[in-house]
């Protein structure tokens, strides 16, 4: 019965989620995180602490010392979900044109997690063997401008203005999988650490329309991609109320395969271009984070994260390095269990690699995030959260550009009744 029940709701789960992802995968443009750091919804909800409040096998994709605290055999599948408005406007100029841009509400990114403990025999050493799979797929977004163009005019003998609306739609898929196997090693129920080796590999496929007038382009640009790195995490119970963790992600290359442009007009053909393929080094990352039980039912928990965007490295001849300082990543959350239920709220600032005019700061995502969950205790259990973030640039050229996001993630969760001889620490 138990399993049925396990295997129905993972049915339910990827249902939701297998329509793929809204989220466009573009790790230098906005709106989009560099690495995805977390699916736990526990620690989205509260104010995206992944380092250290994670509590399910998602946990292999933020911080996988946390899977050392297991006793049972658990699996967990998951999704997101995105919606989006976009605010275009120019400023200081004066061209006539208004926008309209949005994200469309689409299935964002699906997950699925395993970690299945073992206690080494004649041993005071535990091991939890991990394994998770993510599927990113591209993105949805949907555009409409006014602007004011010359035409002439029969009638009047000369060029008038005439009010032009463009629509624009498209979909960023693709084949982006990434494969994250990982160990953990529990210490004597107080310290823990934690290996995960993440392989990425897939193709992007962008897909756009533009509708003008009586004119129809089409553009599809399909580009391969490959990412391998590390992930390596730490945790400490420095007192029973006191917990804090640590990540640290090494140094890698990201590298972009050929990519293939196809534009089509009124449905012919009309170009066909490749370009060479590039890389780009995503510069070393840690995290760091502290979670305190002030009573039984409220916890509080705090984050930084690095982003030193300054040792950001193409390999691409034409590609003009951007200026960015580094940055750092802050979040807070809270967990209250008084209600019966758990409820959670968190606020995060989030530096991403855009700077305002005449300037080399990055610009900050800052926002808010809700959750609520059902009781871990039992074999099954789900959560979900949502996340509120907002952001804007003006950059050289007059366009103040602001985004306006939702996202929203759910997960159902189910632990096997498994003696292995420990006694549960999360």
């Amino acid at each position: 019965m138990k399993l049925f029940k396990l295997g129905f709701w993972i049915t339910i789960v990827c249902i939701l989620i297998n329509n793929s992802m809204a989220q466009e995968f573009g790790i230098l443009t906005p709106s989009r995180e560099i690495i995805e750091t977390g699916f736990d919804n526990r620690s989205l909800a509260m104010g995206k602490t992944t380092t250290i409040t994670s509590q399910s096998s998602s946990a292999i994709f933020s911080n996988p010392s946390i899977l050392a605290t297991f006793s049972k055999l658990e699996v967990q599948a998951g999704g997101k979900l995105l919606y989006g408005t976009v605010t275009d406007e120019t400023v200081n100029i004066d061209d006539n044109e208004s926008y309209e841009y949005g994200y469309p509400i689409v299935p964002n990114r699906s997950y699925f997690t395993v970690a299945v403990p073992y206690q080494l025999p004649n041993s005071q050493l535990k091991l939890v063997f991990g394994a998770g799979y993510q599927r990113n797929e591209g993105a949805k977004w949907e555009s409409e401008t006014t602007s004011l163009e010359k035409e002439w005019s029969d009638a009047k003998g000369e060029l008038v203005d005439v009010r032009v609306t463009s629509t624009r739609n498209g979909r960023r898929r693709g084949d982006l999988s990434t494969i994250t196997p990982g160990i953990a090693i529990n210490f004597q129920d107080k310290y823990y650490l934690g290996l995960t080796v993440n392989r990425t590999l897939g193709a992007i496929v962008s897909t756009s329309e533009w509708k003008r007038a009586e004119r129809r382009t089409e553009v599809d640009v399909e580009q391969e991609q490959s990412v391998q790195f590390l992930r390596i995490g730490a945790l400490a119970h420095v007192t029973p109320e006191l917990s804090i963790g640590l990540m640290y992600r090494p140094e890698f290359d990201w590298e972009f395969g050929e990519t293939i442009t196809k534009t089509y007009e009124d449905g012919e053909l009309e170009t066909d271009r490749s370009q060479t393929d590039a890389e780009l080094t995503m510069p070393t990352m840690w995290g760091i984070g502290a979670e305190y039980k002030v009573s039984p039912e409220f916890v509080v928990a705090l984050e930084i994260q690095s982003r030193p965007f300054s040792d950001l490295q193409w390999r691409r001849d034409f590609v003009q390095r951007a200026v960015i300082d580094d940055g750092f990543n802050f979040a807070v959350g809270a967990e209250y269990l008084g209600a019966g239920f758990p409820l959670r709220f968190g606020a995060f600032r989030d530096v991403i690699p855009f700077v305002d005019e005449n300037d080399t700061a990055p610009i900050g995502l800052v926002g808010l995030t809700v959750g609520v969950g059902s009781n871990r205790d039992k074999d099954f259990s789900w959560d979900a959260s949502a996340l509120y973030g907002t952001w804007e640039q003006t950059n050289a050229e007059g366009h103040k550009y602001s985004e306006n996001l939702i996202r929203a993630n759910i997960s159902a969760t189910y632990r096997f009744n498994t003696a292995l001889g420990t006694s549960s620490t999360r």
